[in-house]
């Protein structure tokens, strides 16, 4: 009777253990343990006098063994429980504003480079960079040196021819054609801007004018000249280093070796009159004519060039001339002109 209850007093213990084992762990989770185990330990040690106690025993063991899982596993499934709970919501990130140049720190400094020599931040420098190449290898084509060096060749203009008065009086003025040819040498005083053109020219030339003469100017003559001389034109070269265009300036001196004076006109009793003078077999030409000279070339290329030119004497072209008043005629002559270089 003792024993039954004894072994009934510890069943209720064990029960009463259990229930207080389940609401344990709200609590204290680990607590229970060293407890059970010593309620293990001990029962047998009650039960050591009353051998059929030990089968009732076995049943709290088991109790207690299925209530440890118990202990643990409310705890295990808490920690899922945090971690798994949603993130808070965040704000979506706003683009930064573009800031100044002046208010951007410099971390190129930072590395140990300059930042002024750098381009500046959100610029777009390939384009630039593109285009300056670009630029410089077109200026480069284009841009080569025109060296000055020796060459000579042959030229041939063409153009209008003018005698007037050599005091600018144009009142009496004898117009037409003239024409020339011939050799001519550049030679360079550096490698690219200076140099000296000279040449030796046929020059042929014609002029021609008719007037009224008489009391009442009722009577018209008619006079034309036409001249062929040698000229030796001297000219300064000047041009810039990368220039096909170079400016010309100087003299020339000319040597008559034809001029016929040709003239028609009535006498006052109707009598025609026409004549024929050779002016330098009768002495009225002068031996030589001087001109001031201006001129523009052209460089087209190694082989050609065009050339502009203007010749205005400076001496008169007769002298003594009875009769006539021709003696103060001094030439000016515009011609276009084309050179083609030998060398």
């Amino acid at each position: 009777m003792n024993t039954k209850m004894r072994s009934f007093s510890l069943v209720l213990a064990m029960a009463a253990f259990a229930l207080a084992q389940e609401a344990a762990p709200a609590a204290e989770p680990a607590a229970p343990a060293p407890e059970a185990a010593a309620v293990q330990e001990a029962a047998p040690a009650e039960a050591a006098p009353a051998a059929p106690a030990q089968e009732p025993a076995a049943e709290p063991q088991a109790v207690a063994q299925e209530t440890a899982p118990a202990e643990v596993t409310p705890a295990q499934e808490a920690a899922p429980v945090e971690t798994a709970a949603a993130p808070a919501p965040q704000a979506e990130p706003q683009p930064s504003p573009v800031v100044d140049e002046g208010d951007m720190p410099a971390p190129k400094a930072v590395r140990g480079v300059d930042a002024e020599s750098q381009p500046a931040y959100g610029a777009n420098t390939t384009a630039p960079v593109e285009t300056t190449v670009r630029e410089t290898r077109v200026y480069r084509l284009k841009t080569d040196p025109v060296p000055m060096k020796f060459s000579f060749g042959v030229q041939a203009f063409v153009g209008t021819n003018t005698l007037f008065d050599n005091n600018w009086d144009f009142t009496e003025s004898y117009s037409g054609v003239a024409w020339k040819a011939g050799l001519f040498a550049v030679i360079p005083l550096n490698d690219y801007s200076m140099g000296f053109r000279i040449g030796a020219m046929y020059d042929h030339s014609d002029a021609s004018a008719s007037y009224l003469y008489s009391s009442n100017l009722s009577k018209e003559a008619h006079v034309k000249f036409k001249m062929d001389r040698v000229s030796i034109p001297l000219l300064f070269m000047l041009k810039s280093m990368y220039s096909n265009f170079s400016f010309d300036f100087g003299t020339q001196v000319s040597v008559p070796v034809q001029d016929q004076f040709k003239y028609s006109y009535e006498k006052t009793d109707g009598t025609p009159v026409n004549g024929n003078a050779d002016m330098i077999e009768l002495d009225y030409r002068n031996s030589l004519d001087f001109s001031l000279l201006l001129g523009l070339t052209i460089k087209a290329n190694r082989y050609m060039s065009f050339d502009i030119r203007y010749e205005c004497g400076f001496s008169n072209l007769y002298e003594g001339v009875p009769g006539w008043r021709i003696n103060d005629l001094t030439t000016s002559t515009f011609l276009f002109g084309i050179s083609f270089y030998v060398l």
